[in-house]
């Protein structure tokens, strides 16, 4: 998150823009890949900032390595979500546009950054009660893409 911690040495906790990208990893015998986040303690899929200069796929890779250790491969755009906001506990503010791909090729052995707590396979029926209230919905709507 190099950009935008060097961006909050002049803004602060101000709102700032910036576009993410979140990585749906899905395994038809061990479920989707979620993270529990340091940051709020739910449950999420990998994804995070763009740094300046990267394209949105290498980018996903980027953050999907960085906070499982996996590679991934021919991740698919699921879709793209404008004015997702984020107050962060250290009041930080951003306002996301978020590109949601969906990844079912990987390989590589779990382990988990300083921004997880703990990595975890769930089956689509059997998912944690603490999704984080943003992601939800994506989540949802890519399981009934499943059925």
């Amino acid at each position: 998150m190099g950009y935008i911690k060097e961006i909050r040495k002049y803004v602060g906790h101000s709102p700032i823009m910036a576009t993410s990208i979140m990585c749906i990893i899905y395994d038809k015998e061990r479920g989707i890949l979620f993270e529990k986040s340091v940051d709020f303690g739910v449950w999420c899929v990998p994804g995070g900032a763009l740094e300046i200069g990267e394209s949105l796929e290498e980018g996903l890779k980027r953050e999907v390595k960085e906070e499982t250790s996996l590679e991934i491969f021919n991740p698919k755009l699921f879709d793209v979500r404008s004015n997702i906001h984020i107050v962060y506990p250290n009041k930080d503010e951003v306002y996301y546009t978020e590109v949601i791909y969906e990844v079912n090729e990987y390989k590589g052995n779990l382990k988990p950054d300083a921004e997880s707590i703990e990595l975890k396979w769930f089956k689509v029926d059997e998912l944690p009660d603490n999704i984080s209230p943003i992601q939800i919905e994506i989540i949802n709507r890519f399981i009934n893409t499943l059925k």
